[in-house]
């Protein structure tokens, strides 16, 4: 038996340019790090039949198994042929994180003006 993750990144590997190459290497590298992370609307969208069944098996694996070597080997690779990917990524992940910084500024704001005496000095 084969390992999804494994035969994604065969995939990924020999369809240089496509669409399904684009939508895989966002799935794994999705997987492989939080942080790298692509919605599933985006990485489906595109897809047909044959590579959302790949997808489907990668999430399945991932489901069962968690972060295993083979994933490991496959989020490495994509994560070292795909900079633009990962360029996108680490601005939308730092995006977000400014947005629940703020969020947060505002809600201890918030805090301060409703509960004052639970804040002075």
């Amino acid at each position: 038996m084969t390992n999804p993750y494994l035969d994604a990144l065969e995939l990924v590997k020999i369809h240089s340019g496509t669409s399904g190459q684009t939508a895989l290497a966002k799935c794994i590298l999705s997987l492989y790090n939080g942080q790298h992370a692509f919605s599933m609307a985006e990485i489906l969208g595109p897809l047909d039949g044959r590579y959302t069944s790949m997808v489907l098996a990668l999430v399945r694996e991932y489901a069962e198994h968690g972060e295993t070597e083979e994933l490991r080997t496959a989020g490495e690779w994509v994560y070292a042929q795909f900079p633009g990917l990962v360029e996108l990524s680490e601005a939308m992940y730092e995006a977000r994180n400014t947005v629940r910084a703020r969020w947060e500024r505002e809600r201890e704001e918030e805090m301060r003006r409703l509960y004052p005496e639970d804040f002075a000095d």
